[in-house]
């Protein structure tokens, strides 16, 4: 059987392999492993003491009552909190060279402590970038050049029942177009990592002959990955790898092997800037 899949594509461990191990742990990363996923993606916030750490909410809840607040917290009283806690150094060690990496800011302003990092890891280029701030990834792209940089849109979609489709949405995906080309020419972007409900052939074709490439978050239906995969987007983040390789499996579609996200989607994109 032949690949319903005409181009390289590769699936990234949302938070590691779900819920069941714990998101952002290295329980959780290393089941994604196990399950076969090339890429991992992790949430990053910083600490009041400047550290960066793989957490996902701004907000930790405590046992009996109250509560820390991630930014206005120590590493040290996080820890106590939460002791299965990874810092991004830990992550990048541990996991960094065994998959690719797409590190996913929960806020902005840390972008050089960031850089700081991964420079001393010494492998930007296995690292993929996405925030909702533009601002965040300019500054990166002037300060981090080799590691890809992506813009992630759509989070109001969520909300929505179905995808974003039939002729009645097409105003709306017009207006949309045009508002993610300015914004990504403004973040100084490769890739717009957009949620699945958005995405559509007529959109990712759009945005991949302006020069971008087009990954998509955060589906757990085989279905719905495969629709965006024909629909054209790179890469497809999952809570639940395992099952969505599988399914993948079924149908002789296999994510690529590359050591580095500029070998996955090729030199375009990387070269605009």
């Amino acid at each position: 059987m032949r690949s319903v899949i005409d181009r390289p594509f590769t699936v990234i461990a949302h938070r590691g392999a779900g819920n069941s191990p714990g998101d952002n742990t290295a329980e959780s990363f290393q089941a994604a492993l196990a399950a076969g996923v090339p890429a991992l993606e992790c949430d990053v916030r910083q600490t009041a003491d400047g550290a960066l750490v793989l957490l996902h909410d701004g907000v930790v809840p405590l046992p009996g009552g109250g509560r820390l607040v991630v930014r206005q917290a120590s590493l040290a009283a996080l820890r106590v909190a939460i002791p299965s806690l990874l810092t991004l150094e830990e992550f990048l060690e541990e996991f960094g060279e065994q998959a690719l990496v797409n590190l996913d800011l929960k806020g902005s302003g840390f972008e050089r402590r960031l850089v700081t990092i991964v420079e001393r890891w010494g492998h930007p280029e296995r690292v993929y970038i996405t925030s909702q701030h533009a601002a965040s990834l300019r500054r990166l792209a002037l300060s981090l050049p080799t590691a890809l940089r992506g813009l992630s849109h759509g989070h109001a979609f969520t909300r929505f029942p179905r995808r974003v489709a039939g002729r009645s949405a097409f105003p709306m995906r017009s207006l949309m177009a045009v508002q993610l080309a300015l914004t990504l020419r403004l973040a100084r972007a490769d890739v717009v990592a957009l949620q699945h409900r958005v995405v559509t052939p007529w959109l990712t074709r759009w945005l991949r002959r302006q020069g971008w490439q087009v990954t998509t978050w955060t589906v757990n239906d085989p279905r719905e990955a495969l629709r965006a995969l024909r629909a054209g987007v790179r890469a497809v983040t999952t809570d639940v790898p395992q099952q969505l390789l599988e399914a993948l499996a079924k149908r002789q579609a296999y994510p690529a092997t590359a050591s580095t996200w500029d070998e996955l989607f090729g030199q375009a994109a990387l070269a605009r800037w």
